[in-house]
């Protein structure tokens, strides 16, 4: 889990799929944020009701060093 604004490159799936939710996504449909190549990689929760974080899919991420 991270906060979302170190994954700023990360965006919304096509149509804002998996995102509903009141002020922004509930987190509770799965995967909605993908990296640039479009793969889908995290899910963002961050509506006005819960929490503000990401959780980056353990099994389609992973940590490196540069």
């Amino acid at each position: 889990m991270v906060h979302p604004d170190d994954a700023a490159g990360l965006q919304p799936l096509p149509n804002w799929e998996n995102s509903s939710g009141c002020c922004g996504p509930t987190g509770d449909e799965g995967l909605n944020r993908a990296c640039p190549c479009g793969a889908p990689v995290a899910t963002l929760a961050a509506d006005c009701f819960g929490p503000f974080e990401l959780h980056l899919d353990p099994v389609r991420t992973y940590v490196f060093s540069q």
